[in-house]
């Protein structure tokens, strides 16, 4: 039961005397003081089997009673470990050595019959505010040894843990039958939450957090928040273990799919959840957890996606590679990818191309082995530079392949992408921007109310876009969206300080379409709307 949102402590009343169990439940609101009386006993052994069956906080007892007396109860309770509940003693007689054997055996109070109003009240009060206070100390610690839990998990997660790392998860965390890592975010593509200032992003993100604590109970441990510390990123992670769907009666995606629905319901928005694959250690969590980013990444390249996504494993996925000769075929391309020899990427692509969209294969094993291609295609990004950001790739991957007319691309749209994406790999071993980044940042400067993009910038200047995309995020600790951003934003605050402009002529000038996206990315880089900085910085003759 709770008061307030506050639970009440469970009081069980253990006297062989009738009138004085009734008369202890009418003698004070028990609600009032933060109690209730959740059971009642007329001996010690009554007690007892209450006691194995339902939890009490606190236990009022007569001491003499018939069969099992009060201390006998006392004792059997400390000795089986039964209950961690509270004692105070009544009796009709005062003896001082009861007391003291009455406080030795975990007592907390001793009361003379008959009972006093007051005294009970004191002793009660005086009990409650001993239990918050442990119950404030006890939440605080299990707060602070979470966060250390997570140091250590965040360390094996990103591949980057030692021994000490390991030892300490393994000791707190389930991974018997393997483990795996689940990507659980609020999605971007819901409109809804995408309106919402960045606080309140926040906000639902911890909500997303505490709900998944809620519905895992047991598991809570295995929940780890805002892993991929990215500025437009609501995620936690989860290591699944096989335990968990197999307590329900569900097969894993089953189990996944149930969560994520449940989630989305709890929260209000959408929630989209991508899985690795399953990992025998922790030393192979890191796999799993790359596996995952990449299935997130691959979302964005393919329609009508549902809210879960699995990794599949290629070795034994038949749609994936369906003879050793299609994997025979599958490895020479990349091989010519990645040494980036032109003249034989042309052929291979052509012949790979035709393989994959023969009569031979349907349409899902079509896009299981473009999937397939892909996640190796971005695996050699990664084999170059650790420190890539899958999401660029993806977005070059999504606007070079994906932007035909038709269901499939046709074979020399394909090619040019193989092409283009072998001289992205030599530009990321070459790992030299040669000062183009400040050609590039000149150039936003100059023109950043235009319609500018990553695309029509490495079109202007002969550079990959993905690749400028990492250069961007290495050299200046930021996307390129985000750098383009700022300097909007900052222009617009010069523009509220030193004009007469309205708001929305403002948000035109720097290359804002979209008044309500204006004023959430203004407020994300000075924390104000941009009409309340108007009014409070009017005096100021700059803007910091």
């Amino acid at each position: 039961m709770m008061k307030n949102g506050v639970p009440l402590l469970r009081v069980l009343i253990v006297d062989d005397e009738p009138y004085i169990r009734k008369g202890l439940k009418a003698l004070i609101d028990w609600e009032a003081e933060g109690y209730y009386i959740a059971g009642e006993a007329s001996d010690g052994k009554n007690a007892i089997q209450l006691l194995k069956q339902n939890e009490y906080d606190l236990i009022i007892t007569d001491i003499m009673m018939p069969d099992m007396d009060g201390m006998e109860l006392i004792h059997y309770v400390n000795n089986h470990k039964l209950s961690t509940a509270r004692f105070v003693l009544l009796s009709g007689f005062y003896d001082f050595q009861y007391a003291k054997t009455a406080i030795q055996c975990g007592c907390c109070d001793y009361i003379l019959k008959p009972i006093q109003k007051d005294e009970l009240l004191t002793t009660i009060r005086k009990i409650v505010e001993e239990f918050h206070r442990n119950a404030g100390i006890e939440k605080m610690t299990k707060a602070y040894e979470k966060a250390y839990l997570d140091r250590h998990l965040l360390a094996i997660i990103w591949g980057k843990y030692d021994c000490i790392n390991l030892s300490y998860v393994q000791e707190r965390i389930l991974h018997t039958n393997g483990i795996a890592y689940i990507h659980c975010e609020l999605s971007l593509n819901d409109e809804r939450f995408v309106i919402l200032s960045e606080d309140s992003r926040r906000a639902q993100q911890r909500k997303l957090y505490n709900y998944t604590t809620l519905l895992l109970k047991d598991y809570s441990n295995h929940i780890v928040f805002n892993i991929m510390k990215h500025t437009e990123c609501y995620d936690i992670g989860i290591i699944y273990c096989s335990n968990m769907a197999n307590e329900t009666g569900l097969t894993q995606q089953e189990w996944l799919n149930r969560l994520v629905k449940e989630l989305s319901e709890r929260v209000g928005y959408e929630v989209i959840a991508c899985m690795g694959n399953m990992v025998q250690s922790f030393r192979l969590l890191s796999e799993s957890f790359r596996e995952a980013l990449m299935i997130r990444s691959f979302r964005f390249c393919k329609k009508n996606e549902g809210r879960t996504s699995r990794f599949c494993k290629r070795d034994s996925d038949v749609q994936v590679v369906q003879s050793a000769s299609f994997k025979k075929q599958l490895d020479e391309l990349l091989h010519v990818i990645e040494i980036n020899d032109k003249v034989k990427i042309k052929v291979m692509a052509k012949n790979f191309y035709r393989s994959i969209m023969s009569k031979d294969f349907d349409p899902e094993a079509v896009n299981s082995n473009v999937q397939y291609l892909l996640y190796r295609l971005l695996g050699l990004g990664y084999n170059q530079d650790a420190d890539i950001d899958q999401e660029e790739i993806m977005q070059y991957i999504r606007e070079t392949v994906y932007t035909s007319n038709g269901e499939n691309e046709n074979e020399q749209k394909f090619q040019q992408f193989v092409l283009e994406y072998s001289d992205y790999l030599a530009q990321l071993r070459q790992n030299s921007d040669k000062g183009i980044l400040d050609k590039i940042e000149d150039d936003i400067q100059q023109n950043y109310a235009d319609n500018i993009s990553l695309k029509s910038l490495s079109e202007k200047y002969y550079i990959n876009s993905a690749y400028l995309g990492q250069i961007f995020k290495k050299k200046r600790g930021c996307t390129f969206k985000d750098y383009l951003n700022n300097v909007r934003v900052h222009k617009a605050a010069e523009l509220l300080l030193y004009s007469d402009k309205k708001m929305y002529e403002i948000a035109i000038d720097v290359g804002y379409k979209n008044q309500e996206y204006f004023i959430n990315k203004f407020e994300e880089v000075y924390g104000d709307t941009p009409t309340r900085f108007r009014r409070k910085n009017l005096h100021i003759n700059k803007v910091t």
